[in-house]
């Protein structure tokens, strides 16, 4: 399926101002509310090194090597480091803030990657723009603090297992 040619009750495709086209809400959408569920093809892939780190650049984590390769329109779902959206469990879109209608809807592709060599340059242009995205371990604490009643548990146990990996090593 094309982006010209779905339907869909509460998002539809057009041109984005952060890069390419987006996911826009064709009506308003309140705090909470379920936005769409994700579909896709389930994809195992082992990262091995960089190259193969960023392979996949739209994929949604689900865990360890697991990833849903998104269908249209869910392709389109652009990065902000101030999202109006977020993954609930592992494929639900829910609305961080009241999204209203033809405004982009946008996720923090931090709390959906635990690849540590994954990382893109950001474009999202917001004023708490990160420039540069990465896993969810690399989530400045205020941020990870902000989003974790919706950071799917997996992505939790990555950043907190890293957090307490850094404060066991020992000072040099």
């Amino acid at each position: 399926m094309d982006r010209t040619n779905f339907k869909h009750k509460k998002i539809y495709i057009s041109k984005s101002r952060i890069d390419g086209f987006g996911l826009f809400a064709s009506k308003d959408i309140k705090k909470g509310e379920t936005v769409a569920i994700i579909k896709g093809e389930l994809v195992h892939w082992v990262v091995k090194d960089m190259k193969t780190a960023m392979y996949g650049e739209d994929w949604i984590g689900i865990k360890k090597n697991l990833w849903i390769d998104p269908a249209v329109p869910f392709k389109y779902l652009n990065h902000s480091c101030h999202p109006n959206s977020a993954i609930k469990g592992t494929v639900t879109v829910v609305a961080l803030k009241h999204i209203k209608q033809g405004e982009e809807i946008t996720l923090d592709y931090s709390t959906i990657e635990s690849e540590k060599l994954w990382y893109m340059r950001c474009l999202c242009k917001s004023d708490r723009c990160r420039k540069v995205v990465r896993s969810v371990q690399f989530l400045p604490k205020s941020f990870f603090d902000n989003y974790l009643p919706h950071i799917p548990k997996f992505f939790q146990t990555a950043y907190h297992r890293h957090h307490a990996n850094k404060r066991a090593q020992p000072t040099k």
